[in-house]
């Protein structure tokens, strides 16, 4: 079985914000290459990735946990601290 990574990642222009999500490409090193695009003035921090075995269930679960903090609905990113989803 393919093992996923889930990622929490912040970013030094959106202060107060994570993104959290999932890949299931190699390395996080590449998801955070693709994020960095001209809408993103700065490039994303990894605060925490995690290989796990159903990365997208896991992935719903935080999205459903910090629903109430999610700024737009079609968006991964929350108003939450790196340290409450790594908690």
């Amino acid at each position: 079985m393919e093992l996923g990574i889930i990622y929490v990642l912040s970013n030094p222009a959106m202060p107060g914000l994570v993104k959290i999500g999932k890949t299931t490409r190699d390395s996080v090193d590449i998801r955070l290459r693709e994020l960095f695009s001209t809408g993103v003035p700065l490039p994303f921090e990894c605060e925490f990735a995690g290989r796990i075995a159903d990365e997208s269930k896991v992935e719903r679960a935080f999205h459903l946990a910090f629903g109430p903090y999610r700024i737009y609905p079609k968006r991964e990113f929350f108003k939450i601290e790196p340290e409450q989803a790594i908690a």
